[in-house]
């Protein structure tokens, strides 16, 4: 029988950050707070799903939830929850490939899962196939900031657990030299992963960099050196050095996960959910990955409880993760959406038992945020 969509609710929030993000993005202009949104699908039978709209750059989370409300939203209502495939294809119509499609994508998808994977009465991993693991190894990340307190971030990380470190690289070389000598002698002989962001813009320049970091610490890899269509040049710089490629930026959605494969751009890929536009399109470059024999991890947008328990599920369920990932975004926020904290312990991260998501909505913390 048809579950028919009887009400979408989509709520624009602002969530303050602990500490402010600063990297090769955006080093004059650090976010401060995330503009993000909550997507909240009911049925007429009383179920219930919730999705998250979650990207730090640019801040346009208000912008994307005025279109989730007012051009998808109404296309849902009256509609069959259950039939997920054909109520994504009618959103990807709507969007018509705007370059913010995924992330809207991605939060009306995860509200949909939740919804049905609720109504089979299975935790969301189970509904994706069952779990490969019980919990998820995640890597600590660090923002551009003062060499020693880079530093003091860094063993603190090491000593709650985490099992990599990744620091924000992409200023100037001195500094970024000082932060990386630093959280180095910190963390002793542990790898460090370095993000630039795409902040350098010649391979001259960033395997000038990358020779010097590796003069001065162990590189586990080098996430985005360049800007993100510059896959010729990410190619370069794997003949040129050493250190392995990470793409990020170069690598959002499908399309992007099969250039990256076909130019032979990149050592290990970094797949975010909402940049592919959902859970079932990060797990489709996880196998595409696979295929070529290209190791990746799971990146964030530093997603709140409800976008986190998505990534959670997927983790746990995914066949191949070689290597911690970085989903930890609850814990940038002074305060979280949800009523139980995400499972983040020991620097593991841990999927939420209790059907679909396993997720509710603190309404206080909501309409403080609203």
């Amino acid at each position: 029988m048809p579950s028919l969509i009887s009400r979408v609710d989509v709520i624009p929030i602002r969530a303050w950050r602990k500490e402010a993000v600063k990297s090769g993005l955006n080093a004059a202009n650090p976010v401060t707070a995330s503009e993000f949104g909550i997507v909240r699908i009911e049925t007429e039978d009383g179920l219930e799903g919730l999705g998250e709209i979650s990207i730090t750059y640019p801040r346009i989370g208000h912008s994307l939830c005025h279109a989730a409300s007012t051009l998808l939203a109404p296309a849902l209502v009256g509609r069959d929850s259950q039939a997920i495939t054909v109520r994504l294809s009618e959103l990807d119509n709507l969007l018509a490939g705007e370059l913010s499609a995924p992330y809207l994508r991605a939060a009306f998808e995860m509200a949909l899962l939740d919804l049905n994977a609720k109504r089979c009465g299975l935790p969301l991993y189970q509904f994706l196939g069952g779990k490969v693991r019980d919990r998820i190894p995640l890597a600590w990340g660090i923002y551009q900031k003062a060499p020693e307190e880079m530093a003091f971030d860094a063993a603190k990380a090491v000593e709650a657990g985490y099992h990599a470190i990744k620091l924000k690289v992409g200023r100037r070389l001195e500094d970024d030299l000082a932060a990386v000598r630093e959280v180095a002698r910190a963390v002793g002989d542990r790898p460090l992963r370095l993000d630039a962001n795409g902040a350098w813009t010649s391979v001259a320049e960033a395997a000038a960099a990358i020779d010097a970091f590796a003069g001065v610490a162990r590189i586990a890899w080098i996430e985005q050196p360049l800007p993100r269509r510059n896959l010729e040049g990410l190619r370069l710089l794997r003949q040129r050095t050493r250190v392995p490629i990470m793409a990020d930026e170069s690598c959002q959605t499908l399309r992007d996960a099969y250039e990256l494969a076909r130019a032979d751009a990149a050592d290990v890929w970094n797949v975010y959910v909402v940049e592919a536009g959902g859970i079932l399109a990060a797990r489709d470059i996880f196998a595409l990955a696979a295929v070529v024999d290209v190791p990746c991890i799971l990146g964030s947008q530093a997603e709140m409880g409800i976008g986190t328990a998505a990534c959670a599920h997927l983790a746990a369920a995914l066949p191949h993760l070689p290597y911690a990932i970085e989903t930890f975004g609850p814990l940038r926020y002074e305060r979280d959406l949800v009523k139980t904290p995400i499972p983040i312990d020991g620097g593991y991260l841990t999927p939420p038992e209790g059907p679909g998501l396993g997720v509710q909505l603190d309404w206080d913390a909501i309409e403080a945020s609203r």
